[in-house]
C-alpha cells in the first residue's frame, strides 16, 4: 500500500512538473517573441528626400451599389507603371486572390495584375519581377493559390513572407502555437470552410490555429525601374469597391522603397544578392511619370479636379511599421490654434492616437475624422469595432469640439489610411497601408507609408487637403452621415475594444 502510494505521488509529481515546464516554455516563448530584435530593414524612417513627383491618387465608391459613383485610380496606375517598365517591376501586396465573400460583381483586380504581370514578362529580354506576398493567399499554406501559381510560371519569383521572423501581436496565443502546434503543420485534407473563397473548399483546423497568430505582411507597393506607388489599396476582388489611397511618382524615395523590399524578401529566404537596383533614384526613361488615372465620367468634376503634382516642393519619408506611429505622433504634437488635423481611417484604436487627437484639439486645432463605420466585411456584417467606440471617446472626451462623421458605406469599405495636419504655412501628410492601430503600428505587421513636409500652398498638400473637404462635406455627392448615425454608447463595445487592442485578441 505504501509503495502504490509512492508510485502514485511520483505519477503526480511528474505530471506536475511536465504542467509546470509546458506553462513555462509558453510563458517565455510569449515574452520572448513580442519583445525580440526585428529583422534588418524592418521599423525604419528612411531618408529626407524631396518630393519630386509625387502625386495624390484615390479610389472612391459613394452612393448605392446600381446607382453610386465608382471611380478608381490606383490599379489603373499600377497596370500601367507595369506597361512601361524596362527592367524591374517589384510588388508587395498583402490580399491577392479572386475571393468576393459571397458575391460574384466585383472587378477581377487579382486576374488584372496577374494577367498584366504575366503579359509583361512575356516581352522577353532581360526582364525581372518580384512578387511578396503574405500567407493568407495560400490560407497560411493550406490551400494553392491559382494566381501566384501563374505567376511563377511565368517565371515571376514569389516571395511568401516569413511571418514567424516578426513579433507575435497576440502572445497570448502565439506562445502556445509556437511550443506545441506549429510543428503539424497546415497541408492535408480538411474540414473547416475557407472563408477566402465561396466555392465550398475545405482546409485543416491547423490552418485556423495559424491564422490566430493574427500577424501579416499588410504593404501594397510596387517599384519598377522608373516609377513607385505606396497605396491602401489591394489587388483583391473583393475589395476592388473600396475607398482608398495612394502616392505614385518617381524620384529617390523609390530606391528607398526597393531597399525596404529587399529587406523583407532577404528574411523570407529569397535570394537578394543579385537583387534590382533603382539607378540612384532617377528614372531610367526621363519624363515617363504621367497621371494615367482613368476618372470614372460619373464622379464629381470637383473631386476628379484635384491637382495631383507636387512639382518638387516639400519632402517625402519612407516610414515602416513602428517608425509610422512616431511619425503620426509628432504631427499631432505641432498642432494648435490654427492648425487642422483631418484623419481618414478605415481602423482607428490605438490608445496614443486618441490621446495625440485629444491633446491637439485641448491646444486650440480643429480636429476632424472620417472613419470606417466597421459594419461590413465580405458580406459579413460587423459591430462597429473599433471605430465606434473610439469616436464615441473622442467626441465625449474633446467636449463635442472633435468632429466625426462617418463614410457612408454600401458593402464596401472605406479603406483609406490618411493623417493630414494643415497649418498656414505647413502641412504634414502621412498615408500609406497602415491602419493606426496597435497592431498595424507597434511593430508587428509589416507596414509602410510615406511622410510629406509641404508648403501649405503645394499642389500635394492642396490636394490631400481637396480630396478630405469633398468627402467631409458631401460636395457634389453623399459621402458621408453625420456622428449620429453610428453613435454607439454601449459599455461592452468600450470594454471590448479595450481588451481586443490591449491583448491583440482581435483581427484590427
Amino acid at each position: 500500500m505504501v509503495r502504490e502510494k509512492e508510485e502514485g505521488q511520483a505519477k503526480w509529481n511528474w505530471r506536475r512538473l511536465l504542467i509546470v515546464g509546458f506553462a513555462g516554455a509558453v510563458l517565455i516563448t510569449s515574452v520572448v517573441h513580442s519583445r525580440k530584435s526585428l529583422p534588418s530593414g524592418v521599423s525604419l524612417d528612411g531618408p529626407v528626400r524631396p518630393v519630386g513627383d509625387l502625386e495624390f491618387l484615390f479610389d472612391i465608391t459613394a452612393g448605392p451599389r446600381d446607382t453610386g459613383i465608382v471611380e478608381q485610380e490606383i490599379f489603373h496606375r499600377v497596370f500601367s507603371m507595369i506597361s512601361e517598365a524596362q527592367e524591374f517591376v517589384v510588388l508587395d501586396m498583402f490580399l491577392f486572390n479572386g475571393s468576393t465573400g459571397g458575391e460574384a460583381a466585383y472587378r477581377s483586380l487579382s486576374s488584372e495584375l496577374t494577367d498584366s504581370l504575366v503579359v509583361w514578362m512575356g516581352r522577353g529580354g532581360e526582364r525581372r519581377a518580384v512578387f511578396i506576398t503574405d500567407e493568407i493567399n495560400t490560407f497560411y499554406g493550406a490551400v494553392p493559390s491559382p494566381e501566384l501559381e501563374r505567376l511563377e510560371a511565368a517565371g515571376v519569383q514569389v516571395v511568401t513572407t516569413r511571418l514567424s521572423r516578426l513579433r507575435d501581436s497576440n502572445p497570448i496565443f502565439s506562445g502556445v502555437w509556437r511550443v506545441a502546434l506549429q510543428w503539424f503543420g497546415t497541408g492535408g485534407p480538411g474540414w473547416l470552410p475557407n472563408f477566402l473563397t465561396s466555392s465550398g473548399e475545405r482546409v485543416p483546423a491547423r490552418a485556423y490555429l495559424k491564422l490566430l497568430n493574427f500577424k501579416a505582411n499588410h504593404r501594397k507597393l510596387i517599384v519598377t525601374d522608373e516609377e513607385c506607388l505606396v497605396a491602401s489599396a489591394n489587388p483583391h476582388d473583393g475589395s476592388a469597391r473600396h475607398s482608398n489611397i495612394g502616392f505614385a511618382g518617381s524620384g529617390p524615395i523609390c530606391g528607398d522603397i526597393l531597399d525596404g523590399e529587399k529587406a523583407v524578401a532577404g528574411f523570407s529566404g529569397a535570394v537578394v544578392e543579385d537583387w534590382p537596383v533603382y539607378r540612384d533614384g532617377v528614372p531610367a526613361v526621363e519624363g515617363s511619370s504621367q497621371d494615367l488615372s482613368q476618372a470614372d465620367e460619373s464622379a464629381p468634376d470637383s473631386l476628379r479636379a484635384i491637382p495631383g503634382g507636387s512639382h518638387g516642393e516639400g519632402t517625402v519619408q519612407l516610414v515602416t511599421e513602428g517608425k509610422i506611429l512616431e511619425a503620426v505622433l509628432s504631427s499631432l504634437e505641432t498642432a494648435g490654434p490654427g492648425h487642422s488635423v483631418d484623419l481618414a481611417m478605415f481602423y482607428l484604436s490605438s490608445r496614443r492616437v486618441v490621446q495625440g487627437l485629444l491633446e491637439a484639439s485641448a491646444r486650440g486645432a480643429t480636429v476632424r475624422l472620417i472613419l470606417d463605420p466597421n459594419k461590413d466585411a465580405f458580406g459579413r456584417q460587423k459591430g462597429g469595432i473599433p471605430n465606434r467606440p473610439v469616436a464615441q471617446e473622442l467626441v465625449r472626451e474633446s467636449g463635442g469640439r472633435i468632429q466625426v462623421r462617418w463614410y457612408d458605406t454600401h458593402g464596401e469599405q472605406f479603406h483609406t489610411k490618411l493623417v493630414r495636419v494643415a497649418g498656414s504655412e505647413t502641412t504634414e501628410v502621412i498615408g500609406g497601408s497602415a491602419n493606426l492601430t496597435r497592431r498595424n503600428t507597434g511593430d508587428f505587421n509589416l507596414e509602410a507609408d510615406l511622410r510629406f513636409v509641404l508648403p501649405s500652398s503645394a499642389p500635394l498638400a492642396l490636394a490631400t487637403g481637396d480630396y478630405f473637404e469633398e468627402i467631409f462635406q458631401n460636395r457634389d455627392s453623399p459621402y458621408t452621415l453625420p456622428y449620429q448615425a453610428y453613435a454607439d454608447d454601449g459599455m461592452i463595445k468600450v470594454i471590448r475594444y479595450r481588451i481586443e487592442e490591449f491583448t491583440g485578441l482581435c483581427s484590427y
